[in-house]
């Protein structure tokens, strides 16, 4: 009985011991998310701070091995001009970091394997774009949460000078630095309005106006919004490199040159 009781005691401090590490491990992880949140904030003038999540449990095990899996950064509701709103976030994997960057979460120099960067436009951004206010954007063939991405679309919105809404199915394609949405399939035009419909919902659009760092190499179709998608290999990280809001080309390029 006796050492039953100093096993039971035993075990109830490691458990102890462990819940302590986690709860620190937690708060450090914690600190360095918040560090990198304020600092992206204040480099793209946002005014809400992004969404950030640094490495896995137990984070503090980077600061003995100077790697972290990956982290990610989330800009939702970015004023973009062309755009509106528009929802933006940042990829990075294959961080070699040291320990005081671990613990401050100032990762400016660390060496990552790979950046991807999306941008998301919702059915009221590309509705700007084509000039449709009720325009609604799905996955052409899975609508459910988990229905993964697509290179084609369903569109349906009410095109000017049509008194009911049409639907129509279209390609996204990716032609050097250019996105061509194409309708292949239309339903509900009236007769003899099938082209113009067809031409309502076609749009060309040149992805370097994007607040991207680097060319687009994929588009498709993600919940209801079309995501552009950058990749970077072996970049030394900078602050920037975490704010995806800058244009590759001039902010004076007007997005609406390429319409339809």
């Amino acid at each position: 009985m006796h050492i039953s009781r100093k096993l039971a005691g035993a075990g109830l401090g490691l458990a102890a011991v462990l819940g302590c590490g986690v709860l620190v491990d937690a708060a450090v992880a914690a600190r360095a998310e918040a560090a990198v949140a304020r600092a992206v904030a204040a480099e793209s003038n946002l005014e809400m701070e992004p969404r950030v999540s640094i490495g896995s449990v137990p984070y503090l095990l980077a600061a003995l091995t100077g790697e972290i899996s990956g982290m990610s950064v989330t800009a939702l509701d970015v004023d973009t001009p062309g755009f509106g709103l528009v929802n933006a976030s940042t990829q990075l994997s294959g961080l070699e970091v040291t320990r005081e960057q671990v613990f401050s979460g100032d990762l400016t120099g660390a060496a990552a394997e790979l950046s991807t960067q999306h941008v998301n436009l919702d059915a009221v951004a590309v509705g700007e774009q084509l000039g449709m206010k009720d325009l609604d954007i799905s996955h052409p063939y899975d609508i459910s949460p988990t229905g993964g991405a697509a290179a084609e679309v369903q569109l349906t919105g009410t095109p000017e000078g049509f008194a009911e809404p049409v639907t129509v199915l279209a390609t996204l394609r990716l032609d050097g630095s250019e996105m061509s949405m194409a309708p292949y399939r239309i339903t509900g035009a009236p007769e003899g309005q099938v082209e113009t419909a067809r031409r309502a919902f076609s749009w060309r659009l040149d992805t370097r106006v994007l607040p991207l760092d680097s060319r687009v190499e994929a588009v498709s179709v993600v919940g209801g919004s079309l995501r552009f998608e950058a990749q970077r290999r072996n970049i030394t990280v900078e602050l920037s490199d975490l704010a995806p809001l800058e244009s590759s080309e001039s902010s004076d390029f007007d997005a609406t040159d390429y319409g339809s």
